[in-house]
């Protein structure tokens, strides 16, 4: 069956960045378009960036589900509604804990979709675990705070009661992936083939070990630590 799909160039550690944290969020039931890894013979399309592979490279494909981006209605002049929609959504506890776990450093309105009945979709996961570029170094601690843009857009946009419950939601991703083997999610996904042994092992331990602190680091995003 055909389907229309936004595709992306990508260097290896990036495309690889967009499948793994696209299985995870799904393995929790978020909301996220089908990821692919798709290719794109020479003589069909330019590309630059992806892993070469028989006369031609892998490209990151993400089912399109003909939504607009928060940020478009945002700047269409729908502005606080927007967000406050947003902050009702019975995932946004959810998607906290999701960024807390995998160290997305880059999630704004322009990666999250609106569509029918309150829907949500997210997506552009290429920069989570501290980066698009990022190196074993960088995940050799698991327990480590990274920069969650939430807390700079959306947490102001929650009061008390709708950030109480996001962190109790949040707490339950770790609960939720409490048996998740990473390292069979990453293969069966293909991300072993995208990234050499050694970062392989690096992203595969950070998730393991970040797991139990996906609760607090939530909750600091949220601003709750301490209540």
């Amino acid at each position: 069956m055909d389907r229309p799909a936004i595709l992306k160039d990508l260097p290896p550690k990036e495309l690889a960045n967009e499948v793994f944290a696209a299985a995870i969020g799904m393995s929790i039931g978020l909301p996220i378009p089908p990821p692919y890894i798709a290719f794109a013979s020479s003589d069909r399309l330019s590309a630059s960036k992806g892993p070469e592979i028989d006369g031609g490279r892998l490209l990151f494909a993400s089912v399109d589900v003909q939504q607009p981006p928060i940020a478009m209605l945002y700047s269409g002049g729908l502005g606080p509604a927007v967000f406050r929609r947003l902050a009702q959504w019975q995932g946004v506890g959810k998607l906290y804990g999701f960024d807390s776990l995998t160290a997305n450093i880059d999630r704004h309105p322009g990666n999250l979709l609106f569509g029918g009945g309150g829907q949500v979709w997210l997506i552009d996961h290429g920069r989570c675990f501290t980066g698009p570029s990022w190196s074993p170094r960088d995940l050799e601690r698991p327990d480590a705070s990274v920069a969650n843009r939430l807390r700079e857009w959306l947490t102001p946009v929650l009061d008390d009661s709708l950030k109480s419950a996001a962190a109790g939601e949040a707490a339950g991703v770790g609960t939720l992936l409490r048996d998740t083997d990473f390292s069979m999610l990453a293969s069966a996904n293909h991300v072993s083939e995208l990234l050499d042994a050694g970062d392989f092992l690096a992203v595969v331990d950070y998730l393991g070990g970040r797991r139990e602190h996906t609760s607090r680091l939530a909750s600091e995003a949220l601003e709750m630590l301490g209540f």
